[in-house]
C-alpha cells in the first residue's frame, strides 16, 4: 500500500503548488476587466459579430422544435469555430483595413473569447435541445409500444374468454338461443 501512497502524495504536492501559483498569479476578475477595457466595443466589424451571435442565440432558443434550422444553426457555428484559427490567421494580415487595432495574436485569444465562444455555447444549447428532443421522442415511443402491447394483451384475454365460457362460438350461442346451429357447408 506504501508503494500507491508515495507517488499520490507527490501529485498531491505538485497540485497544491500549482493551486498557491495560480492565486499568486493576477486574479481572473482582473484579467477579464482588462481585456474589456482593451477593446474598442464601438468598431462596426466587432459589432457586426456581437450581432452575429445575437441572432445565432436567439435562432436556437426560438427554433427548438425546428430540427432541420437546429441543424443549420450547429453546423454554421462548428464551421465557425473550426475556421477560426485561418480567420484570426486572415484578421491579423489585413486588421488594418478595418480595426483600429491588432486584436489577432499567435495565441487567438480574441478570435476564442469573442467569436468561438459564443458560438460554442450556441452549440451546446443546439446539443442540449436535441438531447430533450430525443429524450422526448424515446418517452413518446415507449408509451406507444405500451398502448399497442395492452391493446394485443386485451384483445388476446377477449379472444380467450370468448372460446372458454361461450361454449364453442358461434355454434353454442346459436344453440342457447334456441336454433339450430347451421351446418359447415361441404366443400368439394
Amino acid at each position: 500500500m506504501e508503494e500507491l501512497t508515495g507517488p499520490l502524495e507527490e501529485v498531491f504536492k505538485d497540485l497544491k503548488r500549482q493551486w498557491q501559483s495560480f492565486q499568486e498569479a493576477e486574479p481572473f476578475l482582473h484579467v477579464v476587466q482588462g481585456f474589456i477595457h482593451a477593446v474598442d466595443w464601438r468598431e462596426p466589424w466587432i459589432i457586426g459579430v456581437l450581432v452575429f451571435h445575437a441572432v445565432m442565440l436567439l435562432a436556437a432558443l426560438t427554433t427548438r422544435k425546428s430540427g432541420l434550422v437546429q441543424g443549420t444553426l450547429f453546423l454554421i457555428a462548428a464551421a465557425t469555430v473550426w475556421g477560426s484559427e485561418r480567420l484570426n490567421a486572415l484578421g491579423a494580415e489585413h486588421w488594418e483595413s478595418f480595426a483600429g487595432q491588432n486584436y489577432f495574436d499567435r495565441t487567438g485569444v480574441f478570435m476564442s473569447a469573442v467569436v468561438s465562444g459564443p458560438l460554442l455555447l450556441v452549440m451546446f444549447i443546439v446539443l442540449i435541445n436535441y438531447l430533450i428532443n430525443c429524450s422526448n421522442m424515446l418517452v413518446e415511443a415507449k408509451r406507444r409500444e405500451l398502448k399497442f402491447k395492452a391493446r394485443q394483451r386485451a384483445a388476446a384475454e377477449k379472444k380467450a374468454a370468448a372460446g372458454v365460457g361461450g361454449g364453442g362460438g358461434a355454434a353454442g350461442a346459436a344453440g342457447a338461443a334456441g336454433g339450430a346451429a347451421p351446418e359447415p357447408k361441404k366443400t368439394k
